[in-house]
């Protein structure tokens, strides 16, 4: 698997918007308006906002994803998480919709690279999802509950789709895998800081992970089941007024796991949201980060909870693998930055995700039980 992480990094396609434009018309037959389209900030994948280009200005408006080359080569992937989207639209949730290509197909190829090293791209168009994303709007504990609604909502679709075999996948992000993490590439940046603080938060979480999640998996006391995989601020769409959970977006990490995931995923995210975010953005709490970070969760939480119920051993991992996913993003953004110090975007996305582990492992520590308690729910954790 980190060898697919490697190739992930080097197989990410690299192309101008004025290329993308020229592959799109090829394959969808879009004719591309280059001015008014740009390209968005990702990790393995290129992503572009395409606006349409017409004579009366009232262009459709997409966004093309050309795959890296490790996800290009599996097409049932491909298939099936285009099948879940057009599920979930169909269940009423807005989400980004796939479009056909000219020979009547969900996505379509083509070649980048150099002539020595070619590689192939898998390259979708999906309806653009328009709105404000959470991460552009103010965080406050009435959105967080709405937020845990609506994922709460999406989980009872997922389990009604019955068609995802090819979601069925060992992938890095997903949870179940998170002891990946520590292959030497990915822990190498780490060993060198001269403090080992990131390393020791690390292999704090991982400890926890084989204590508390891993006899529970062993016993089969997890559900297993389809997820979305990153239900974060920068995928959670607003509706203009910025009251209402309007849609979702980014269905790249969706695969078939433990149903826990998702919202440890969620509150995860709420954590370094709230380090990295400014005061001014920041409504209805508090000056004091971890009563804001525990209190955020808990918000969230009592959204989820009450349209999509967990069952007492997975809220007893809750908080555990919300700190993996922490530490996952942490860890393998620190690694995509030691690869390219001079991307600010990487850096900024890492550096808030160790002083939020540093948080929600002090509230594993310290206060676990009463946040079960304070959602009602009770649960013994392992000695």
């Amino acid at each position: 698997m980190s060898e697919d992480e490697k190739r992930r990094k080097q197989e990410k396609p690299s192309l101008s918007v004025e290329k993308a434009a020229e592959i799109i018309k090829e394959i969808f037959g879009v004719h591309v308006d280059v001015q008014g389209s740009k390209a968005f900030d990702s990790y393995d994948d290129a992503n572009f906002y395409v606006k349409e280009e017409k004579k009366d200005k009232g262009g459709r408006e997409f966004v093309c994803k050309f795959h890296n080359g490790v996800e290009s080569g599996n097409k049932d992937y491909i298939e099936s998480q285009n099948a879940m989207m057009i599920h979930l639209a169909k269940d009423g949730f807005i989400v980004p919709y796939p479009q056909k290509s000219e020979q009547d197909q969900l996505y379509g190829m083509t070649i980048l690279g150099t002539a020595k090293k070619p590689v192939k791209h898998a390259v979708r168009l999906l309806s653009f999802v328009d709105g404000c994303l959470l991460c552009d709007s103010k965080i406050n504990p009435t959105i967080l509950k709405k937020a845990g609604e609506y994922l709460g909502n999406l989980e009872s679709s997922l389990d009604k789709f019955k068609d995802g075999k090819g979601l069925i996948r060992t992938h890095l992000w997903d949870l179940k895998n998170f002891e990946q993490v520590l292959s030497p590439q990915f822990v190498a940046p780490l060993k060198q800081e001269k403090d080992g603080k990131k390393l020791k938060l690390l292999m704090k979480s991982i400890e926890l992970f084989r204590a508390r999640v891993l006899p529970k998996a062993e016993k089969k006391l997890l559900r297993m089941g389809l997820v979305h995989g990153d239900f974060n601020d920068a995928n959670i769409v607003l509706d203009q007024k910025q009251e209402q959970v309007y849609g979702v977006i980014d269905f790249g990490d969706s695969t078939h796991t433990w149903k826990v995931n998702d919202p440890s995923i969620a509150i995860a995210y709420i954590a370094v949201t709230l380090v990295k975010a400014d005061s001014k953005d920041i409504v209805g709490f508090g000056t004091d980060m971890y009563k804001n970070i525990y209190s955020a969760m808990l918000c969230f939480m009592r959204g989820f909870h009450a349209k999509y119920q967990l069952q007492t051993d997975e809220m007893s991992v809750l908080l555990t693998l919300a700190a993996c996913r922490i530490a996952t993003s942490a860890t393998m953004g620190w690694y995509s930055f030691s690869l390219d110090p001079t991307n600010a975007y990487l850096k900024y996305h890492a550096e808030p995700g160790w002083k939020a582990l540093e948080i929600v492992l002090n509230i594993i520590d310290t206060d676990q039980e009463k946040f079960l308690e304070d959602l009602n729910i009770t649960s013994k954790t392992p000695e």
